[in-house]
This record gives structure tokens, sequence and C-alpha cells, in this order.
């Protein structure tokens, strides 16, 4: 995000430098993950919520079992209170005005790349991205990697070929 035409908006508005925008954002996506790890999840008023997913055990084509894991999703249920102005707040140490200016402009910033279906990073959570013809939300491989830890023991277990 450190490269959008965000970090303008975010100038502007805010009368901000360049340096401390990229540290607030920075700090509101530590924030955002912070809260997954925590909550489960973080509501985006307008746009729907980040939530960590839980996909149990299951059976491939092969008659393996996978074992279960956790996902980052993002799924687009309408919301009507959000978890980013608190984590705005709490995160930049901005006043209540300008912390609920720079919570409007991320917010609207998020809705706007997304409806458009345009790339949008987020260093450290995921980005909202094309692959293979579909816009969706990729969540960011070291994240997904924290939030499996308690599996990571866990291994594929092919039935097929187990004796009695």
């Amino acid at each position: 995000m450190e490269r959008d035409a965000c970090i303008v908006l975010f100038k502007e508005e805010l009368s901000l430098v360049k340096g401390i925008v990229i540290g607030f954002l920075h700090a509101v996506i530590a924030g955002i993950v912070a809260e997954l790890m925590e909550k489960g999840e973080v509501a985006v008023k307008g746009l729907g919520f980040f939530k960590v997913a839980y996909i149990p055990f299951r059976k491939t084509s092969q008659g393996s079992i996978m074992p279960p894991l956790r996902k980052i999703v993002f799924l687009t249920r309408p919301v009507a209170d959000s978890g980013l102005l608190k984590i705005v707040s709490s995160r930049t140490g901005l006043d209540a005005r300008k912390a609920q200016t720079f919570y409007t402009i991320l917010c609207r910033y998020f809705r706007e790349r997304v409806a458009k279906k345009q790339e949008l990073r987020l260093d450290g959570l995921g980005a909202f991205t094309t692959v293979k013809g579909k816009y969706i939300f990729v969540p960011d491989s070291t994240l997904q990697e924290i939030v499996n830890t308690s599996f990571e023991h866990l291994s594929l277990f092919d039935i097929g070929t187990q004796q009695t």
C-alpha cells in the first residue's frame, strides 16, 4: 500500500508526512492481525470482515485424510459496526477527529479498490487480487503459518495403505 495514491489522500487530508502515514498504515495492519489472532475476526464497515476460518479434517479424492487448518478469509457480508476504527485510534495515537478521518479515508479506499477489482496489497495480512480470473483475498503466507502453528505436527494420513 505504500506506493498507492492512498498515501496522498492521507497526506492531504491530515497534513501528515509520508513517513508518518506509512508508519500508521503498518501499525493499523499489525492491529488487524493482532485482533484476528485474539478475537478471530475484524469488521470493516461497508465492506465486510476478515476472519480466521476453521477447516476440519477432510477426506481427499485419493482416500487420504487431510489435517485440519485455519485460513484467513475475507467475507463480503454487510457489517454495521467496525473494529477497524478502534484499531486506528489505538495504533496511531491520533485524536478522535483525526482518527475518524483516517478511518474514513482507509475504508473508502478499501471499498473503491475492491469495487473496481484492483489489487490491494496489505503487507502482513494479504492482498485482494485476481487469481485464475477470480478476484479474491489471498492471505499472507507467514500469517497463514502463524494461525496454523497448532496443526504443524499433523500430516496427511493415507487411509488406503494402512493395515489393520
